[in-house]
């Protein structure tokens, strides 16, 4: 008996290292998730500053008589809208965020 024993002592040990593993790989992923989504806001601060910069950018090189860079423009981007960590829906969305 003391076999058997050890034999399910021993498999109890695996299916909890198992356990714990993915539960350890799920917590790793969340945080990887939301540091993606973190990067991926546009915030209005920031994307005053782009325009302002690319603004400013863009007269010098009228005044320097370069070539003109064709570059997309930066308001091109569509915004990632999210609720408690899920993405909205463009049809859910009654009125956008200014």
């Amino acid at each position: 008996m003391r076999l058997l024993d050890n034999l399910r002592n021993a498999e109890q040990k695996g299916v909890k290292a198992v356990r714990q593993g993915m539960a350890r790989a799920r917590d790793e992923w969340g945080d990887v998730e939301r540091r993606i989504r973190q990067r991926m806001r546009i915030y209005p601060q920031k994307l005053l500053k782009k325009k302002s910069a690319a603004a400013s950018h863009s007269e010098s090189e009228l005044h320097a008589d370069a070539p003109v860079k064709l570059t997309p423009d930066i308001d091109t981007r569509k915004p990632i809208v999210s609720v408690h960590g899920h993405d909205v829906a463009d049809e859910e969305i009654d009125h956008p965020a200014a």
